[in-house]
């Protein structure tokens, strides 16, 4: 019970903290409204918003430029579909405190989320490239029809299809808005 409680307690001091952070900073950041991938409307939202995204498009923070965000998106999606091997860094606190937070709380990533390690791109890749790979990947993922489809999460572990789903939204939506979109 002395557990429940204290968890409690530090999922309520993170939510405080992260909302306190984003107050003050001056970007415009908005949760997904949906995190349902597998609906189609949300799916060709998805869909739609990456067309709109084009080599020269404005980034708003971080320092990755498009290509590499659209790389970004395609080892952490990718992965879990075996486009990519990629080494599990989750723990104790990633599998279960961190992922409950994300996919079920905040519904979106703070702005000064740090990236786990194997998602992290410094290199440079062809933008066209990237950009028709993450197409083909998200529609593997929205084609997936049960929790065996998917493999674990590079950072958040095994996760079930729906959360994978929820974890696309939020991450496609957090990076697409770091891109004017």
């Amino acid at each position: 019970m002395i557990t429940k409680g204290i968890l409690t307690l530090i999922t309520l001091l993170t939510i405080v903290t992260l909302s306190f952070s984003q107050k003050n900073n001056s970007i415009k950041y908005q949760k997904v409204s949906s995190t349902d991938f597998y609906d189609s409307t949300n799916y060709n939202s998805i869909l739609k918003r990456l067309d709109k995204i084009s080599p020269n498009s404005e980034r708003i923070w971080g320092e990755m430029t498009a290509s590499q965000m659209l790389h970004h998106l395609n080892l952490a999606i990718g992965s879990g579909l075996g486009y990519y091997t990629l080494p599990d860094v989750s723990t104790f606190m990633s599998r279960g405190f961190n992922q409950f937070l994300i996919l079920n709380v905040l519904k979106r990533f703070p702005i000064s989320t740090q990236t786990a390690q194997p998602l992290k791109v410094s290199e440079s890749f062809n933008f066209e490239t990237e950009k028709n790979q993450l197409k083909e990947i998200l529609t593997k993922a929205y084609n997936t029809k049960t929790d065996g489809d998917w493999g674990k999460h590079t950072y958040f572990g095994k996760m079930t299809r729906n959360d994978y789903g929820k974890l696309i939204m939020i991450h496609c939506n957090h990076h697409f808005q770091q891109f004017s979109n």
